[in-house]
C-alpha cells in the first residue's frame, strides 16, 4: 500500500469520527447572520415569515393601521442568500403570511378588523382579492392573523374575542371562493390540560394570536396577552382537545414580555428565520445540535427555546422586537455535519482514484 493510500485512509476514519462526535456529542449552537434589511426597500416593520417554493418569505406591515384603515404593506420574496426575487404591495396591515400546499401565497390583511385575504400566485406574480361572507364576526374589532393548512382543510386565528364563547380558532368552510365562510372550533374560553400541572379545567385565551402547524399536524396558538401557548390536538376533529402552557422566565416567574410566534425544530440542523420588527431586520439564525421536536417563541424582546415541562422560556438571541419566526429543515451547506459529509465523499473518491 503506498503511502498516499495510507493517508487517504487514515483520513477517512478521522473525517468519518469527526461526523459521529458533531453529530453525537454537540450541544446545540446558534450563529446570528443579518438576512435583510428594511432600510434597503424603503420598508418598515418586518412581521409575518414563510418558507416556500425554496424561498423567504416576509410580509413588512410599513405602519399600516390594522383595521385597513390606511396605509399598505409590503409583501417580499427572497432567495436563502437574501437576494430580492420580487415584491408586492398589498393594501392594509399584513400580519398573516403564509404559503400554502398549492403553492400560493396568502396575506392575511387587517387582524384588528374589517379583514379580507390577498392571494398572490408566484408564476404569473398576478393576486386576487378575497372578501369575507357574514360568518365573519368583524366586531368588535376583530380579524384574522395566521393560517394553516391541513389535509382536512384551512384554519385561521381570529384576534380579540369579547366573550368567552366567541371563537379564536376557526375553520374555512368556503374553500378559497368569494366571499370567504368560516366556521369555529375553539372559543375563547375552553376546558384544557395544564401540561405543567397536569391539572385539567378552564382557560381562556383573551389574546389569540399566532396559529402554527406543528410536526405532528396538531395547532399552536399564542395566547399573545395571556402569556400561553395553547396545543390544539386533532384539529376540527371529533375528538379536538386542547392543552397549554404558561410562559415563565428563567428566574419561575410570568415572563417579561409578550409572546408573538411559535416554531418547532425538525431536524438537528437548519436555520431560523426571524423577523425584528422593531430592528426592521430580518435575521438567519442557524443552529446545530437540535432536538427534532424542540420548541422556539418570540417573547419580549427575547427569541428563545421553550421546555414543555416548565413553561420556562431560555434566550438565546435579544433583539429589538422579535416577531415572525420559521425554522427551515435542511442544513445548508457549510455546516459542520456537511462538511463531514463531503470529506467523506471526496476521501472516497481518492481512495477509487489510487486503487485504479
Amino acid at each position: 500500500m503506498s503511502v498516499f493510500c495510507k493517508y487517504a485512509k487514515a483520513f477517512t476514519v478521522a473525517a468519518f469520527f469527526s461526523l459521529i462526535c458533531a453529530t453525537a456529542y454537540a450541544a446545540p449552537h446558534f450563529t446570528v447572520t443579518t438576512l435583510a434589511k428594511g432600510t434597503s426597500l424603503g420598508t418598515t416593520s418586518p412581521d409575518s415569515v414563510d418558507f416556500g417554493l425554496g424561498s423567504i418569505w416576509v410580509s413588512y406591515q410599513n405602519g399600516a393601521d390594522s383595521t385597513g384603515a390606511s396605509g399598505s404593506s409590503t409583501v417580499v420574496r427572497y432567495s436563502p442568500s437574501g437576494a430580492v426575487q420580487n415584491q408586492w404591495s398589498i393594501a392594509g396591515n399584513v400580519d398573516g403570511l403564509r404559503v400554502d400546499p398549492s403553492g400560493q401565497v396568502w396575506a392575511l390583511q387587517n387582524n384588528d378588523g374589517n379583514s379580507t385575504l390577498t392571494v398572490i400566485n408566484p408564476t404569473t406574480l398576478g393576486t386576487t382579492f378575497y372578501p369575507y361572507g357574514p360568518s365573519y364576526t368583524n366586531v368588535p374589532n376583530r380579524g384574522f392573523d395566521d393560517a394553516v393548512f391541513l389535509k382536512s382543510g384551512t384554519f385561521l386565528s381570529e384576534t380579540n374575542p369579547a366573550g368567552g364563547s366567541d371563537a379564536i380558532v376557526l375553520q374555512l368552510t368556503s374553500g378559497l371562493n368569494s366571499p370567504l365562510a368560516v366556521s369555529g372550533i375553539l372559543n375563547s374560553t375552553f376546558t384544557g390540560r395544564n401540561m405543567v400541572t397536569g391539572v385539567v379545567g378552564s382557560d381562556t385565551i383573551t389574546d389569540s394570536d399566532s396559529l402554527i402547524r406543528m410536526p405532528n399536524g396538531d395547532f399552536a396558538l399564542t395566547g399573545e396577552a395571556d402569556q400561553q401557548i395553547v396545543f390544539i390536538h386533532n384539529p376540527g376533529q371529533s375528538n379536538q382537545s386542547e392543552s397549554f402552557i404558561n410562559l415563565l422566565g428563567t428566574n419561575g416567574l410570568p415572563i417579561d414580555g409578550l409572546p408573538d410566534d411559535t416554531a418547532f425544530a425538525t431536524s438537528k440542523g437548519g436555520y431560523f428565520i426571524m423577523a425584528d420588527a422593531g430592528g426592521n431586520t430580518v435575521y438567519k439564525i442557524y443552529a446545530t445540535g437540535l432536538t427534532p421536536g424542540s420548541v422556539f417563541v418570540d417573547v419580549g424582546a427575547v427569541f428563545g427555546s421553550l421546555d414543555l415541562t416548565t413553561g420556562i422560556v431560555t434566550p438565546i438571541f435579544t433583539g429589538t422586537s422579535p416577531h415572525g419566526v420559521e425554522f427551515v429543515p435542511a442544513p445548508e451547506p457549510g455546516t459542520m455535519v456537511m462538511f463531514a459529509t463531503g470529506v467523506l465523499g471526496l476521501a472516497g473518491v481518492i481512495r477509487r482514484k489510487i486503487n485504479l
